[in-house]
């Protein structure tokens, strides 16, 4: 589960084949074959369950086992509708008894194993199911009610989180019972506090306060596109007029508050990823506003897929200059990412620009992030196809970054999650890459089957549940178990024109699984109100590579046009039935699997750890900018340095002599009006991993003189207490109140631009909660009062009432001896999410929005002048 959506801990096989043994093949060293062995999924005789006439019952277990453990699928009873009681003993987690209950869809494959898992998966999803849930955080503890029914997180998460719920939605879970997750995703709606509406998608409690430090709460749109296209009329419409209120109004709130007009991009922490410890560099942890003002790789896929939602939903309601704004507005930001995270060099888009000082990409990957590029056409079809083929597998499965981070305990960190397999699954699929499609099947199975549930996560190291934090029956875990079955194998997709189907089954995974099988099919699944049932023909024999074509597909006995879509029409009364006809893969079109890396070899794993930049000065002779680094105790002959100026790498390969050492910009010839900003990172030469980005250095000035700040000493306040700690002169008690204002007045001694940033205390912990500090900065000139420029700034919490760090940044550019007032104060637009009815049960909130901060300093920080300032 994404942690810091809630308070962190303290740092805290089948039948039909009974000749044969199937074997999935783990590529592993020798050094480790005594933890990781191959994966056999096989079938054995025992004794088997009689059913009535015409219901087919199997002959044999399904059995699961590799390294690790291993598990065997028993069929122990047969209903007389042919619903199926199943036994899953594992060597691991004991036994489990699970039947397929009536209404739910059925997998008959020929394999024990991938039919068993599939019905467990909507086991668990019946577990999960619920008319109220809870949390500590909320209603101090007490149940909430969720009008309708919704389902839970997971049995150790037991209220209902934005991003788990929508990607739970998108991923197989929608179809199972449309209604309960269209009141799931509406449960995480809310208009403000005060009563004026603009109802809007709630942003989970999390870093440093949650929004807008985290900003993908736009996922929800995903969600509620798959939900709209899987409910019936009457139910469908509505639904989509209220997420088209919800997403509207959010878009609009976003680009005025998280969107960087400067590079047209969305501010704000990945999606999913968001324990800062295990996928930030270290030195974010404390200092979130660097996250905050960080642009990552799956959020600006989910804004794309909120605009891109809003659009659809816009033109659906006959707002056609609204659909025209927000086409426009997902264009703009479609070719931005495909521009700005592309790296070229590693046929990989870069998980994430990593701060506002430093908006280079990093040489580091996202699993989940590739994947939505790669499914929503974000990405070009050249961009998904290197992204998918490229993206490192493990023996385990795909872990969802690379690389690892050494000294960070596995959650996220050497970490395997299941619905971000099953999202690199279809991702496959749509880029025909059976090898990698095939892999991501295998770590799904394996996972369900040695732990007898859908897990949360899977150490990628050891391939068991030995993490951080860990769930049973994890929401989107058991979406994803669907999903492969669902809209990987059998190519199931809703869309507004109709039910496409569009299968995609390997021969390899075919064969490892269903070998002797001429048929799969898929019983009873529920497409608005209509029952359809879906086999899969499978050609006689056996195939190397690719995945099998669809050469005809049959509605009912007749014969359609393969790859049209079914509408209600065409499906009629009581349960249709489609038989799609695969032939042969076309010669030439399988893709080899990605060889597993090493688990054993450190660099192959891991990047180095993350160097730093100690300090950014003139050189002896005063002309260049010299860099006074610290490499840490890597070996130097093992890594090379790149070294980053403003953005872009300035230098490659940079030989590393260990430990500490400078290194001279030779190019700095500017250094008198141009305040550089410098990062490294390092590269292990065997393997090409990186460090994380250290964190950004600038020079700014001789004696810092580019930084221009006014204390609380004299600012011009309304609102708060005016005090004294030995930290400086603060506002106490301010920030909350309609009126709270500061103003500070600056006179520039250059012409540029400048960078504004407010220091503050906000002293609620820096993991979690709803009230992190915003306001909106103005800066007018002070002689004439016009308005300069505005933007919100956040003001993340730091931990402590005692602790002060920098807010997020406003560009603005100043003329010389120009005196400006800078204010701080309220605006509709800088509200955290405290102001929203959802959070009134939120117990630090339930008084009221809070929004207070401890502002000690207002500073402007010249990053360029137009001219070389006098010396």
């Amino acid at each position: 589960m994404s942690t810091s959506s809630r308070p962190q801990p303290p740092r805290t096989s089948p039948g039909g084949r009974p000749k044969s043994k199937a074997v999935l093949t783990f590529a592993v060293t020798a050094a480790l074959l005594s933890t990781v062995q191959p994966a056999t999924a096989t079938s054995s005789r025992a004794g088997s369950a009689k059913g009535p006439a015409g219901c087919h019952v199997p002959a044999e277990p399904g059995r699961f086992e590799d390294g690790t453990g291993s598990a065997t699928l028993t069929v122990t009873e047969v209903g007389d509708d042919c619903r199926r009681t199943y036994k899953l003993s594992s060597s691991l987690t004991g036994e489990r008894v699970f039947t397929e209950a009536p209404g739910t869809p059925t997998l008959r494959s020929g394999s024990v194993l991938l039919d068993g898992l599939y019905a467990m998966a909507h086991d668990d999803a019946r577990l999960n199911r619920t008319d109220e849930v809870s949390d500590g955080s909320y209603n101090h503890g007490d149940p909430v009610e969720c009008p309708g029914g919704c389902y839970l997180t997971g049995k150790s998460w037991t209220y209902v989180w934005t991003r788990d719920v929508s990607y739970s939605a998108d991923l197989g879970l929608t179809p199972a019972d449309p209604e309960r997750m269209r009141n799931t995703l509406a449960f995480k709606l809310s208009d403000r506090r005060d009563g004026s509406g603009d109802t809007q998608i709630i942003q989970d409690t999390g870093t440093g306060g949650s929004y807008p430090n985290s900003t993908d709460r736009v996922v929800w749109a995903l969600g509620a596109g798959e939900i709209i296209n899987w409910l019936p009329d009457g139910k469908r419409q509505a639904f989509a007029a209220k997420a088209y209120e919800a997403i509207r109004n959010t878009v609009e709130h976003d680009r005025k508050v998280v969107f960087d007009t400067g590079d047209g991009l969305y501010r704000g922490e990945h999606s999913f990823l968001d324990w800062r410890e295990q996928s930030y560099p270290d030195w974010t942890k404390d200092d979130v506003a660097t996250i905050a003002s960080s642009r990552s790789l799956s959020t600006n896929v989910a804004h794309w897929v909120a605009l891109d939602t809003a659009a659809r939903l816009a033109a659906g309601a006959g707002d056609r200059a609204a659909a025209g704004k927000y086409r426009v507005w997902a264009g703009d930001l479609l070719k931005a990412i495909r521009t700005k995270f592309w790296l070229p060099e590693k046929g990989q888009f870069s998980q994430m620009l990593s701060t506002e000082l430093d908006t280079s990409p990093v040489d580091r990957y996202d699993a989940l992030g590739t994947s939505l590029a790669v499914l929503t056409g974000v990405a070009t079809p050249g961009q998904a196809a290197k992204a998918v083929e490229n993206y490192p597998q493990t023996p385990y499965g795909p872990s969802v970054l690379w690389p690892q981070q050494q000294g960070v305990e596995a959650y996220h960190n050497n970490g395997i999650w299941p619905f971000v397999t099953a999202y690199m699954m279809r991702a496959a699929a749509r880029t025909g890459n059976d090898g990698v499609a095939t892999q991501q099947a295998d770590s799904l199975v394996r996972g369900a089957a040695l732990f007898g549930t859908n897990k949360e996560n899977i150490n990628l190291t050891t391939g068991k549940t030995d993490t951080a934090i860990n769930s049973d029956r994890q929401l989107w875990s058991v979406a994803g178990m669907m999903s492969m079955v669902q809209q990987s194998i059998f190519g199931i997709d809703a869309k507004e024109d109709g039910l496409h189907i569009e299968p995609f089954l390997p021969a390899k995974l075919r064969d490892t699984y269903f070998a002797d099988s001429r048929s799969a099919t898929l019983n009873g699944v529920n497409y608005r109100g209509h029952k359809l049932d879906i086999t899969l023909q499978l050609p006689p024999g056996k195939a190397a590579q690719g995945a099998f074509e669809v050469s005809s597909m049959t509605l009912n006995g007749r014969r359609i046009e393969a790859g049209r879509p079914l509408t209600e029409d065409m499906l009629g009364d009581g349960t249709a039935r489609l038989r799609v006809e695969l032939g042969a893969p076309a010669a030439g079109s399988g893709e080899a699997a990605r060889q597993p890396v090493d688990l054993s070899s450190k660099e192959a794993l891991y990047g180095p750890r993350t160097p730093d930049v100690r300090r950014v000065a003139p050189n002896s002779a005063g002309n260049r900018l010299q860099l006074s680094l610290d490499t840490g105790d890597e070996a130097a002959s093992k890594v090379t340095m790149d070294v980053l100026r403003d953005g872009a790498v300035i230098a490659e390969g940079v030989p590393v002599k260990g430990g500490r050492q400078t290194w001279v910009d030779d190019r700095s010839v500017d250094l008198d009006s141009v305040s550089h900003c410098y990062s490294v990172r390092l590269r292990y030469s065997s393997s090409g991993n990186t460090s994380q980005h250290a964190e950004p250095e600038c020079y700014w000035g001789p004696d810092h003189d580019r930084v221009q700040k006014v204390t609380g000493e004299d600012f011009e306040a309304t609102g708060g207490k005016k005090t004294t700690n030995d930290r400086g002169t603060y506002y106490a008690d301010w920030g909350t109140a309609p009126d709270d204002k500061l103003t500070a007045r600056i006179t520039p001694k250059a012409d540029g631009e400048y960078l504004l940033q407010a220091d503050a205390a906000v002293g609620n912990p820096v993991n979690t909660g709803v009230a992190g500090g915003m306001k909106m900065l103005r800066v007018r000139d002070d002689a004439t009062g016009e308005l300069v420029t505005e933007d919100v700034i956040a003001m993340p919490n730091t931990g402590s009432w005692s602790t002060v760090r920098g807010s997020t940044f406003v560009k603005a550019r100043l003329k010389k001896g120009t005196t400006y007032r800078i204010e701080l104060g309220q605006d509709r637009r800088a509200v955290n999410m405290s102001y929203f009815s959802a959070n009134a049960r939120y117990n630090d909130t339930m008084s009221g929005p809070a929004n207070y901060s401890d502002v000690y300093a207002i500073k402007a920080m010249l990053r360029k002048a137009d001219t070389p300032q006098a010396k």
